[in-house]
């Protein structure tokens, strides 16, 4: 007859297998969804800055930093995101 281990490594297989066909499902159903939407972005701040490297002995280096807001309408009808 079988062994535990063999009847575990079937069940073990069998579940992977089950598993396997579940993503590929959940993949299917969303993989071919029109997902774009109309996004705006907005740049308010550009600076740059020479500061201290301490990684080296006395260099400096740049450091930039921008301030930018982005907005999208996520929330519509047509991509299926609507609040619970």
């Amino acid at each position: 007859m079988n062994t535990v281990l063999s009847r575990a490594n079937s069940l073990f297989a069998f579940c992977l297998s089950v598993m396997a066909a579940l993503t590929f499902g959940c993949f299917i159903t969303t993989a071919f969804k029109e997902r774009s939407v109309p996004v705006g972005i907005t740049v308010s701040r550009v600076s740059i800055k020479n500061v201290e490297d301490f990684t080296g002995p006395r260099e400096r280096s740049d450091l930039g930093f921008i301030t930018f807001d982005i907005t999208a309408d996520i929330l519509n009808e047509k991509n299926g995101l609507q609040a619970l």
